[in-house]
Order: C-alpha cells, then structure tokens, then sequence
C-alpha cells in the first residue's frame, strides 16, 4: 500500500466518523431556550465573597456597597466597646502594604477581640486579622461612616513588641553637620564685625 492510498484511506475514515457522529449542540443559547437567559443589566449579587485591600475599600465606589468583603490587616489603637451595639466592639485595621495605606473600623464580637494579643502602636506590630464581613460605605447604622460588619474573624499572625537599643552612631552625621554650621556660624558673624 502507498502512502498515497493510505492516506486517502484515513481521509475517508475521518469523514465517515465525523458525518456518523451526532451534531454537537450550539454553543450559544438560542432565544427559544428559556433555561438560559442572560440580563446584561443584572446587578452583582453580593453573596460573591471579593478578597480585597484595605486600600481598595477606601478609595471603593458605590458597588461595593452591601458586598462580602474579606480584608487583612494590622490591629492598631485600641479596642472600642460599641454602645449602640450590645456585645460588639469597635476595631480599627490598618493596611500591611506600605505602598497602599489606609485603615477601615470594624465592627466584631466582643468574642472575638480575644484574638488580638497585641495593638499596634509605636514599637509594636499589631496582631494581623483576617475579617470577613458586610462593606458599608456609608453605614445607616453607624452615622455615616465607612465600616466592616464582621461576619468572622481568625487571627493570621500574632502581634509583636520590639525594643530598640539606643546606637549613638546614627547621631554622628547630625552632629557633624551642626558642628560645620556653628563653625560657619562664627566665621561669618567674624568677617562681618571686621568690615564694620
């Protein structure tokens, strides 16, 4: 057998498979097919979990309003008992990425405040939470201001205290250049009393 012939033979082959084969079904939905039909005006639905930044929630438009929201940040200043919300507390988290700061209040169980170990203050890295909860950029509960009411909390890292040494050597280049300026200082108040 030649090449020739066998490869017309496997042409032939491909075509009677390909013509005994059932017609796949379309690949776009037919007006007729009531089981698939697409709003292009439909609203997102805000059960979709956005894994997103302190930074963006921020700067967020009104879409995301209402939206499930998972954020991760440093806890810094203090806890704030919430008045008008028995059993919750007022936490603040601060953005981690120093290139996108912001922080954003949160509201949590007064539960789960027991995960923070330590606030972030100077000399201190706060305990980093991860908050899932509802974003409001205006909340109608709390007066307007733009909050997380969280739905679950878990602790990523746990906070950190540093203590740093006094170095004398990071003052010498201030010292030196106070030095040089009191010297130019003197100089100069000298030649002008001897032009007088």
């Amino acid at each position: 057998m030649s090449a020739r012939t066998f490869a017309s033979a496997l042409c032939a082959a491909v075509l009677a498979v390909a013509c005994l084969a059932p017609a796949a079904p379309a690949a776009w939905a037919d007006d007729s097919d009531d089981g698939n039909v697409v709003n292009p005006l439909q609203m997102p639905d805000n059960s979709f979990l956005y894994d997103t930044s302190i930074y963006d929630l921020i700067n967020a438009d009104p879409t995301y309003e209402g939206s499930t929201v998972q954020i991760t940040g440093e806890v810094v200043g203090d806890a704030v008992h919430a008045l008008e919300d028995p059993g919750k507390t007022w936490l603040t988290l601060s953005s981690t990425d120093e290139k996108a700061p912001g922080s954003i209040s949160v509201l949590v169980d007064d539960d789960d405040v027991s995960l923070v170990d330590t606030y972030g203050a100077f000399g201190t890295t706060g305990t980093i939470l991860r908050v899932k909860g509802t974003y409001h950029l205006s909340c109608g509960e709390h007066e307007g201001i733009m909050d997380v009411h969280a739905d679950s909390v878990s602790a990523v890292t746990e906070g950190q205290t540093y203590h740093e040494e006094f170095n004398f050597d990071d003052f010498v280049p201030g010292i030196f250049v106070c030095a040089v300026g009191l010297v130019l200082s003197i100089a100069y108040y000298i030649m002008r009393e001897r032009n007088l």
